[in-house]
């Protein structure tokens, strides 16, 4: 799949969910359900005219060669034995093998254009219910910002949107099918609640090591393979070679070479252990080695040393704010999130044959595992 069909194919990672089970049956109150139609969702259908256009475009867009044909899988077996054979030394598979790829697809498709289409109407009426609105010219302007940027040539979009079999009506669908979720995240979060200032106080007490700025130091060092190369480099040094011309000339550390032999603003324990308690024992101005390193052989002089300090609660009062906003949204939005799907998928039958699991609120329930070591299987008033 190419990487302009993934955007426009993928939804919103709000709410979305990865379905690991087939498409199975459940129950199937046909009263609920237009027979033209494969699900419902608190009364609005999901016409199977809709079902059938998304599985051809999804199928394409998961590479099948033809869109899977059950129950038998003729066509599907058949396209996908002529698309290995077009590939020079690939084995074509046998129909047994080839029908299981189709199976797989099939439902691997089918879950795919359930979701999507019923989580449609979800994202619509929910957005409803919050007073959210998108309107027409939003998502067309998404959708021309997406066309500018992933089709700058002449030609481009024509071409992707014959070898997609998508229209221009249809991205519009996908481009409103990612605003939605989008608001209603923002919504969710912006009113999650006020952080108060004593929750920053709080916080802020209970956290005083994260507000702490450990003791720095700028240091110059020479890394040689040999003590004797060490040693050389620091007669040099002493002899008044400059620290940046020794570094050239002696050391085998890129990094610091490049930059004069300079490390700018080291903390405790982020170097080799050897150059690390040599540079935090040298006084300031001092040469310190040959030490031996894990990579060598270490000269190093500390040119500076900026104290260690804690930065105080006025400091830090709006990184903790913003920080418990962050948590205390998202803490909302998981909250929210579970509740939706739960109340949206009450509201949601599925004809048998279509039914997935955590969307259709007519799925049957997993098999639960008893404290007595036995299954609880739920009775049919509990589904």
């Amino acid at each position: 799949m190419t990487k302009t069909v993934r955007i426009f194919l993928a939804l919103s990672a709000f709410f979305m969910l990865s379905f690991t089970v087939a498409a199975c049956g459940g129950d199937d109150d046909s009263n609920d359900i237009p027979s033209n139609a494969v699900a419902s969702v608190d009364g609005t259908p999901v016409t199977k005219a809709e079902y059938e256009r998304w599985v051809g475009i999804m199928a394409r867009s998961n590479g099948a060669p033809v869109v899977p044909d059950p129950p038998s899988y003729a066509r599907c077996v058949a396209g996908i034995q002529e698309q290995a054979r077009r590939v020079r030394g690939q084995r074509v598979p046998s129909d047994s093998a080839a029908r299981a790829q189709c199976r797989q697809l099939d439902e691997q498709v089918r879950n795919q254009v359930m979701a999507t289409l019923i989580q449609a109407i979800w994202f619509e009426d929910e957005a409803e219910e919050l007073g959210i609105r998108v309107t027409d010219a939003e998502v067309q302007r998404r959708l021309d910002e997406a066309k500018r940027a992933q089709f700058p040539r002449r030609g481009d979009y024509e071409r992707f949107l014959r070898s997609s079999g998508m229209t221009e009506e249809d991205l519009l669908f996908q481009m409103r099918l990612q605003e939605l979720p989008a608001r209603i995240t923002e919504k969710i979060q912006r009113e999650a609640g006020d952080v108060t200032q004593a929750d920053i106080t709080e916080y802020y007490n209970r956290n005083r090591e994260q507000f702490a700025v450990p003791e720095r130091r700028d240091l110059e060092i020479v890394l040689t393979r040999t003590e004797a190369q060490a040693e050389e480099a620091k007669r040099a040094i002493e002899g008044g070679m400059r620290w940046a011309e020794a570094a050239r000339r002696f050391s085998t550390d890129a990094l610091s070479r490049g930059n004069g032999g300079r490390l700018l603003g080291v903390a405790r324990g982020q170097q080799d252990r050897a150059l690390d308690t040599a540079a935090f024992n040298a006084r300031v101005d001092t040469i310190v080695g040959p030490v031996r390193g894990q990579f060598g052989w270490y000269i190093v002089r500390v040119t500076r040393v900026t104290p260690a300090r804690q930065n105080s609660l006025e400091d830090s009062r709006e990184a903790i704010r913003a920080q418990l906003e962050q948590t205390k949204g998202q803490a909302e939005l998981t909250r929210f999130g579970r509740e939706f799907q739960e109340r949206w998928s009450e509201k949601t039958n599925c004809r048998t044959g279509y039914v997935i699991p955590q969307i259709c609120g007519n799925a049957p329930r997993p098999r639960t595992t008893s404290t007595a070591g036995g299954e609880v299987v739920p009775s049919r008033e509990d589904r």
